[in-house]
């Protein structure tokens, strides 16, 4: 069997398993009344495990080494520092697409803030920072794109970078963490480690959560407005938005736009002087370059998105019933 059609399959497993234990849950709930109490970090442990346990098993199955998908060069210090100015340089993109995506649904823009109901600040750091950028990197830019890389560069970036924003299940994810899985391959090029994209996703993960934690107390100490009205409509703001705050939600937009073309820009020099630091830069000009042509695109693959798809689907069309 073919190695892109192997790991094609691997992540199938892992999508039926991780759809049919969510639902599972959910469905069982009602029965049984601890399910729909279960402490956050039993929670997250579990989503994580069904991302990382399949794909140990499929190294040990097939053989492989961890060392031989995962690169793990040491990184230097000044490395460390360039990753996560560059990351922070590539922020602002990602509030554009969060707000976009926001226009048309609310599914996942408040789960950071939902899942530190009730944690500690370093528990949150630990489930919710760290460990997704672990296992999550462990999956996405070891075993699938750096099997996929082996066959063409580019289209590896984009389908690795494809299922990890699949993989989050809900559009207002979906979208940029399809542009974070692509900057997060790069930068795994450019220092020949996956620590480097570990830090990155950390960086802004532990953002988040830092952000999640500061604000209500913010909003509290500026005499905000009152609750109700800071969650994100079901349905996305374009759904009730009058026709005047539509407009400057968008102009907002495009002035986040503006400056997001401009850092984005910056974090590709950024981006050279990490290539350069790490003796890598003219690899990664020439790394487009050949690859054995292995077709990427399997029945396994089409299956699996085609079920995330579908659970997106769902979740919008609960958000507008």
């Amino acid at each position: 069997m073919g190695r892109n059609k192997s790991i094609n399959r691997l992540f199938l497993l892992v999508t039926v398993i991780y759809i049919s234990i969510s639902l599972g849950i959910g469905a069982l709930a009602s029965w049984i009344p601890f399910l729909s109490s279960l402490p956050v970090w039993v929670s997250i442990l579990l989503s994580q495990s069904l991302i990382c346990v399949p794909g140990l098993l499929y190294c040990k199955k097939k053989g492989i080494a961890l060392g031989e998908l995962i690169p793990h060069r040491r990184l230097d210090v000044a490395t460390i520092v360039l990753v996560v100015v560059c990351t922070y340089l590539m922020y602002p993109m990602i509030i554009v697409l969060n707000a976009i995506s926001m226009l048309f649904t609310s599914s996942g823009t408040a789960a950071v803030a939902d899942m530190m109901q009730g944690q500690g600040f370093g528990l949150s750091v630990l489930l919710i920072a760290m460990l997704p950028a672990v296992v999550e990197e462990f999956m996405f830019r070891g075993l699938l794109f750096q099997t996929y890389k082996r066959s063409r560069m580019l289209p590896a970036i984009l389908l690795s970078a494809f299922l990890f924003g699949c993989m989050h299940m809900n559009l207002n994810q979906f979208m940029y963490a399809f542009a974070l899985g692509v900057y997060l391959a790069f930068l795994v090029e450019a220092t020949g480690s996956i620590f480097s994209s570990m830090l990155a996703h950390f960086t802004l993960n532990v953002t988040s959560v830092a952000l999640s934690s500061l604000l209500p107390m913010l909003e509290r100490m500026a005499g905000s407005m009152p609750e109700q009205t800071q969650q994100i409509p079901q349905g996305g703001f374009a759904a009730v938005m009058e026709g005047g705050e539509l407009l400057i939600f968008l102009f907002g937009i495009m002035i986040w736009g503006v400056i997001a073309v401009g850092t984005t820009c910056g974090a590709a020099g950024v981006y050279v002087a990490i290539s350069k630091i790490n003796g890598r830069w003219n690899y990664v000009r020439q790394m487009f370059r050949g690859g054995d042509r292995e077709r990427m695109v399997t029945l396994a693959l089409v299956a699996a998105v085609l079920l995330t798809f579908a659970m997106m689907g769902l979740q919008i069309l609960m958000e507008w019933i």
